[in-house]
């Protein structure tokens, strides 16, 4: 399938101590088939519902690595996978729209395990998008993942 854009919300807001005002506790990463990407990260600010940006980024990827992204998530689309649900941690929400048009959504807890062909893909994007502490799919970092 054609992907023309996949966009992921993850959000990091889990039973147990309320974040503190300055914590990064949403975000958001479209990548389009053209090799942009946008990324808006959010935090906590005055409360639930009233999150402030706290950093945004665009840049270009290029067409080769978005091109190697996008067939990640054709695949993942055609493999039918098992979503992690528990409730003391994040969410997660992808929408991946097709060339036709058509939106396909996805939602998960922030419990990693998002594979294709045995590639981690938080950890795949993590490489390949220049944004530190990316959540995608869970909201643990290793130092490895870090840009």
């Amino acid at each position: 399938m054609q992907i023309q854009k996949v966009r992921i919300v993850s959000n990091n807001i889990c039973y147990g101590p309320e974040p503190l005002p300055n914590d990064e506790v949403e975000q958001h990463l479209t990548i389009s088939a053209s090799g942009r990407v946008w990324f808006t990260g959010y935090k906590y600010a005055n409360g639930f519902g009233k999150f402030e940006i706290s950093r945004r980024h665009q840049f270009n990827i290029g067409k080769l690595v978005v091109k190697e992204i996008l067939e990640l998530f054709s695949q993942y689309l055609d493999s039918d996978q098992l979503t992690c649900y528990a409730t003391d941690i994040g969410t997660w929400e992808m929408k991946i729209t097709d060339t036709k048009g058509e939106v396909h959504t996805f939602k998960g807890s922030l419990c990693g395990g998002v594979t294709v062909a045995d590639i981690d893909i938080t950890f795949y994007l993590r490489q390949q998008i220049p944004v530190s502490n990316l959540f995608v799919f869970e909201d643990s970092f290793m130092e490895s993942d870090e840009k």
